[in-house]
């Protein structure tokens, strides 16, 4: 769910490639808008590998037209929304989520603490404003959103499972420092995505899939936000955070990509 296109790269879209072809690896690959072009006929070419989505500031004037030629490019989703100068539900933003609901599309927001890009002069960046509680109203007025939470809220993850329990449309990944900090761990995350196996969820999301697995960490994809040669030590970690919380096959397999290959309607096996 998570790899950035690298603009400094010249050679990002081959580079990826071959990461992709040895980790059998479909990238939902978040772009900066001034490079949408080169992502979006890198997708049309290889379809099986790359998933372009499109990288907008929430508080650019022309945000609302950004999106809309996204769309017509032929753009699956928007992420990763950060560095925001209100939090996620201020009313200004709306605009966006109507269309990205009207798209029926994935929206990828960061949660949580956010780095600083700037050391040595003033900068207007606050993690308070990317809070995962700010992603329930957004995903309750906009049913049609696959609202997306990068970082699971890191630190604030007990709030992010609550709010995916509650809501169907609600995911998270755990890209970022967390399985790095938790390794130690990785068990206590059975207490914070507690609810498998028991009447404790959502009842849209039983009505809507009577079949589905049981897991709470079905709530979960998987998403590395590394560089190419980092992605592969990041799948280590979620096997290593299913171990620790002894997830069946089944659930490691819906993280690991069949969640959102159902998500966006890939055909099996990608």
């Amino acid at each position: 769910m998570h790899v950035h296109f690298d603009e400094k790269n010249p050679n990002f879209i081959s580079d990826f490639l071959k990461v992709s072809e040895r980790l059998n690896l479909t990238a939902c690959l978040l772009t900066p808008f001034a490079d949408r072009k080169v992502v979006s006929d890198a997708a049309k070419q290889h379809p099986a590998q790359i998933i372009p989505f499109g990288f907008v500031d929430l508080d650019a004037a022309d945000v609302v037209n950004q999106v809309e030629e996204l769309h017509a490019m032929g753009y699956r989703g928007l992420g990763e929304l950060e560095f925001v100068k209100k939090p996620y539900n201020d009313p200004s933003y709306l605009p966006v989520y109507e269309l990205a609901n009207r798209y029926g599309w994935i929206v990828l927001f960061h949660t949580g603490i956010v780095l600083r890009r700037k050391f040595d002069e003033p900068e207007d960046v606050a993690s308070g404003r990317m809070r995962p509680i700010y992603l329930e109203e957004i995903a309750r007025r906009f049913p049609k959103i696959t609202v997306l939470g990068a970082h699971c809220g890191n630190p604030e993850y007990e709030w992010a499972a609550e709010i995916a329990r509650w809501n169907p449309n609600v995911f998270f990944d755990l890209s970022g420092s967390t399985l790095a900090k938790m390794q130690g761990r990785l068990a206590d995350f059975q207490k914070i995505f507690w609810w498998s196996n028991t009447e404790w969820q959502s009842p849209e999301w039983k009505a809507k899939k009577p079949d589905s697995d049981p897991s709470a960490f079905v709530k979960i994809v998987f998403g590395s936000d590394n560089g190419l040669d980092g992605i592969e030590s990041v799948v280590n970690q979620y096997h290593a955070l299913f171990d620790a919380c002894g997830l069946a096959a089944h659930t490691r397999k819906m993280i690991m990509g069949e969640t959102l290959s159902n998500m966006l309607g890939l055909p099996d096996g990608h």
